[in-house]
């Protein structure tokens, strides 16, 4: 038993850091593997200039080969050399010149699929793509006549030798610069392109290109090391300016640096759980090997007793008894090592999937020694303990004590130092490694406090049942308080009911947290991403393939041009609730009813080539105009105002600037005035308004009466009562007004300085409501983010937010997309992101959808998958290291019950001795059964419960210093409450588990409590 216990000690002692290091170099494989480009070295070269036969090394890609250190050589890929030079061509002189990229690259013809023709062998041979084929009508030996973009001279005809596909257009070797696979023809507004056009190395030969010489490498996943990454890093930083000092005009792109960093990020949660984790097994398995230590040498207080009555020196007997029992305890200490080892090789191939190199860190045999010493000062300590006893005390059965009720020495030592540490743990500023110990040191110091308290409790709840008359309750209590053992499994099982309390808390949690931010990053189950350019088309759509939103809802993105400002995320409020991640979790019902486009206000629809006004002036005064300084500006008396009005197509979405012809101001005489319109496909009137001609700038202030508006379908459109009409914010002090009153079809009151002044019509508030994310610093009345078209739209924020905005969680203000279609306008298609967001059913039809939306011409594809993201956050350093909590929990147990094992073994000799003199004196064995199951069984389920309150406590203060995420995650909160279920489940089971043990322990010592234990006792 020795042995087996400090076997567990020596392979906590050599796994935790073994699998520290594993699961740093397992994050380093996988991060560069799934970030090639990222980590990738693409250098490029600047274009030479035109010299006619120039072969020199300075202008060949293998020039750049010296920018790699030769140190760093083994850690890359051989490097990918290639020559490349956008080109215009034509075929007849007279045709328009259209572009592509003429290409070499080491070893292309072996990545391609000759569909017809060969690979260029000779100097200006080319292979084209089959795109080019079928766009230009290509044929094997059409002539290009071909020249450098970046120069009006050089330049060769080109002959088309073969037509290709590439075998994978998205492959590593291409370092993602690859074939583009589109062609087309120059239009009206655009040039002609073709794809690549791949020649054979001598073509540049010539001096009659400017190609640009590139080498392209990346670090090799599973041969850089750990310790390679500060050097991997220095040479990212440096290699740009090490370029110029030998001379090359070239720059490397990569993003290796950075990814480094996020590599040291996820190496530090490695190095933070893993050994803390294995620390704390480790330290209860040293608790559990110094009480089986001491039940040992308690066995042997005899032989010891015997010893030193035939004149053995307490100093010999010690010597002897350490050498006999240090043995086992080094041999299972070192032998541990192997087996770390080997449960490091079956992790490396299971959690790791080979992803790490076997290799032997320095921290293993310096862990491996410290584990050694420490078992081995717990076995002296335990020797020494009981060999310095007298004689007379070595000689009893049970060890005698004081009457009062003393701690121990080394008990009130470790009571000390539980609670020093977790005082330390509580008050301190979260570094270190008492915090994370806080479970363990909980339980040690509660399970001990509430040990020594239990013994006087157990003696007078013994008294009180005696009196009651429940003898076979007061039989077990007085068990339990005549045997100081009692509070070494009270203490083991303490710990170990918080330790798996805490493993069982830190996974659930964990796992949590990742599905979490998982769900948050994602935005829903899974995210699509369309090519469509206008938003009304884009809703129709969606309408005809899901008009129910059972699997989808749209989100519309416009991102403005500045990245600190404002991006604008526009959603359907209703199905955004349902099928978004926590959709309904962003606001309350007062935010989301806020954030709704009105519904009392039908937009004015109409279908006209033509709209009509018939329009009146009252009285009109003049104005007088004057600067920020207070100077007048002269200006002549005012001679007319024009009426414009805002419409919004209903076919394409555009919004347009309608302008009636001017109108005198003449008081009291109407005028009908007609504008010509694009609006046959339909139109809604968004605003109305005032403007003045450029030469007519002079203020003017009165009242404007529309008394009729008409269209070609409608000869009388209602306008609605001034209260459908409210004014634009002003954007300067005083630039003039408009206000909506009673009289007519809708009177203007205007204040006019020259310049434009509108109302918008009520179905689109002036001041679109918004969910703004909090961190935006906000100001009242001026703060905007883009329209769909780009244009800046002045906000009002709901102080109602409630959660983080999915997907775009920083600088985002949510409105409702019908508010934005409503105020529409041309998509600026360089800042517009389509999106639809699906759940679990929309994802389970997936490519139902796609293909749907391929047949109404939009190219959709998967730009996001929450399950993916969950299988990444596995994947990440953090899951990795929690994979050892269930380990923890079954090495919790299993210490406990070798605890209580331990307990038995080396005491039912005496308990059965104790209940077969009761059954003597007449007691039933009926009650010395029930005594010898409460004896043990009430102690370890109020230990169970004790260590399980302990582990939850613990968490609560561990939990928020285990860095769960490489990165905070920005607005994106942890989520670290109390998983009840885990933690009830876990009390439950262990309690069945270790009630069960004692009750059958409890059973099987008073089965073996016969007459025949008497005999044995008096002999």
């Amino acid at each position: 038993m020795l042995t087996g216990i400090s076997l567990l000690i020596g392979t906590c002692a050599v796994f935790g850091p073994w699998f520290a290091r594993a699961v740093e170099q397992t994050v380093m494989t996988e991060t560069l593997a799934g970030h090639k480009l990222d980590a990738a070295w693409q250098i490029e070269s600047a274009a030479p200039p035109l010299r006619h036969g120039d072969t020199s090394q300075a202008s060949q890609p293998e020039a750049l080969d010296k920018l790699l250190p030769a140190d760093l050589v083994p850690l890359f890929t051989p490097p990918v050399h290639g020559l490349q030079n956008d080109v215009s061509w034509r075929i007849k002189p007279d045709d328009d010149p259209s572009a592509a990229r003429l290409a070499w690259r080491d070893g292309y013809c072996d990545q391609l699929v000759v569909v017809q023709g060969r690979c260029p062998q000779a100097a200006n041979e080319v292979i084209a793509s089959v795109v080019d084929q079928a766009t230009w009508d290509f044929r094997l030996g059409t002539k290009l006549a071909a020249r450098p973009t970046d120069t009006a001279n050089g330049g060769a005809p080109l002959t088309v030798v073969g037509f290709y596909t590439p075998k994978d257009p998205r492959g590593d070797y291409w370092f993602a610069n690859y074939p583009t696979g589109h062609s087309k023809r120059p239009g009206a507004k655009d040039p002609g392109s073709a794809d690549f056009l791949l020649t054979d190395r001598s073509t540049f030969d010539a001096g009659v290109w400017t190609a640009r010489p590139t080498a392209d490498t990346r670090p090799i996943p599973g041969v850089a090391r750990i310790n390679d990454l500060p050097r991997l890093q220095d040479a990212t930083r440096t290699v740009n300016g090490n370029a110029i000092e030998l001379g090359i005009a070239a720059q490397n792109t990569s993003a290796l640096a950075s990814l480094v960093d996020q590599i040291q990020s996820d190496r530090k949660q490695a190095t933070t759980i893993i050994p803390l984790v294995m620390v704390q097994v480790a330290l209860f398995a040293v608790v559990v090997l110094a009480l089986a230590l001491s039940a040992v040498v308690d066995q042997r207080r005899p032989e010891i007793a015997i010893a030193r009555l035939r004149g053995s020196s307490a100093r010999r007997t010690r010597r002897a008894l350490a050498v006999e029992l240090g043995l086992p305890v080094l041999v299972g200490t070192l032998a541990g090592g192997l087996v770390g080892f080997g449960l490091l090789l079956i992790v490396r191939a299971t959690w790791l999937r080979y992803g790490a190199p076997l290799e032997l860190p320095w921290t293993v045999p310096v862990a491996l020694a410290v584990a050694v010493l420490l078992a081995l000062v717990v076995m002296a300590l335990q020797v020494r303990t009981v060999v310095r006893q007298p004689i007379s005390g070595l000689l009893r059965r049970v060890v005698p004590r004081g009457r009062g009720r003393v701690i121990g020495v080394a008990d009130l030592g470790v009571i000390v130092f539980a609670v020093a540490g977790l005082i330390a743990a509580l008050t301190g500023d979260g570094r270190g490694p008492l915090p994370i110990l806080t479970p363990a040191l909980l339980g040690l110091a509660l399970g001990l406090t509430f040990a020594h308290l239990l013994l006087p409790t157990a003696g007078l709840i013994s008294r009180r049942a005696a009196r009651q008359g429940r003898l076979g309750l007061a039989l077990g209590a007085l068990q339990v308080s005549r045997r100081p053992a009692v509070t070494r499994i009270v203490a083991a099982v303490a710990v170990a009911a918080a330790l798996v309390s805490f493993a069982g808390q830190a996974a659930s949690v964990a796992a949590h947290n990742r599905e979490s931010r998982a769900g948050y990053e994602t935005g829903a189950e899974a995210v699509l991403r369309m090519n469509a350019l206008y938003l009304g088309e884009f809703t129709q759509t969606i309408d005809k393939l899901d008009p129910d939103r059972h699997w989808m809802t749209p989100v519309v993105m416009s991102r403005p041009a500045s990245p600190d400002a404002l991006k604008t995320m526009m959603i359907e409020p209703e199905s955004f609730r349902r099928i978004a991640y926590r959709g309904d979790q962003l606001t309350d019902a007062q935010g989301w009813e806020t954030l709704k486009a009105p519904a009392g206000h039908p937009p004015i629809e109409f279908k006209s080539s033509h709209l009509t006004v018939t329009a009146s002036t009252g009285q009109l005064k003049q104005l007088v105009a004057e600067t920020a300084n207070g100077e007048v500006i002269a200006a002549g008396a005012p001679k007319s105002v024009i009426l414009r009005a805002n419409v919004v197509s209903l076919r394409n979405g555009a919004r347009y600037l309608v302008s009636f012809p001017p109108m005198p101001l003449e008081p009291g005489k109407p005028f009908t005035l007609r504008a010509a319109v694009d609006c046959l496909g339909g139109c809604q009137l968004l605003r109305l308004g005032i403007g003045r001609e450029p030469l007519d700038q002079a203020g003017v202030q009165g009242n404007l009466t529309i008394s009729k508006f008409a269209s070609d379908d409608r000869p009388s459109i209602p306008l609605g009562s001034p209260d459908d009409w409210k004014p634009l914010r002003e954007l300067e002090s005083d630039q003039g007004s408009v206000v909506a009153q009673s009289g007519g079809a809708l009177t203007l009151a205007l204040k006019s300085l020259g310049n434009d002044q509108f109302l918008q019509h009520a179905s689109v508030p002036p001041v679109v409501p918004a969910l703004v994310t909090p961190e935006f610093h906000w100001t009242d009345g001026s703060t905007t983010s883009p329209a769909i078209d780009g244009t800046p739209m002045t906000l009002s924020r709901i102080d109602h937010l409630r959660g983080p905005v999915n997907r775009y969680p920083d600088r985002t203000a949510v409105v409702d997309l019908e508010t934005t279609r409503r105020l529409a306008g041309s998509v600026d298609e360089g800042g517009t992101d389509y999106e639809l967001w699906l759940n679990a059913d929309g994802v389970a039809h997936l490519n139902t959808i796609i293909d749907q939306l391929g047949k109404a011409g939009y190219a959709a594809e998967l730009a996001d998958r929450r399950a993916d993201r969950i299988a990444s956050y596995g994947r990440s350093a953090s899951a990795l290291a929690l994979q050892l909590t269930p380990v923890v929990g079954i090495a919790g147990w299993a210490l406990a019950l070798v605890v209580l094992l331990l307990t038995v073994v080396t005491s039912w000799r005496s308990r059965a001795q104790d209940y077969a003199s009761l059954r003597i004196t007449g007691v039933p064995a009926g009650t010395t059964g029930r005594a010898a199951r409460w004896e043990q069984t009430g102690p370890v389920t109020l230990a169970v419960l004790l260590g399980s309150i302990c582990g939850v406590v613990g968490a609560q203060v561990a939990l928020p210093l285990i860095p769960l995420f490489a990165d905070r995650g920005g607005p994106i909160p942890l989520e670290l409450a109390i998983n009840w279920p885990v933690a009830v489940a876990l009390w439950l089971s262990g309690t069945a588990v270790l009630a069960t043990a004692t009750l059958l322990l409890g059973t099987g010592v008073n089965r073996r409590s016969g007459y025949a234990r008497i005999r044995e006792e008096l002999t």
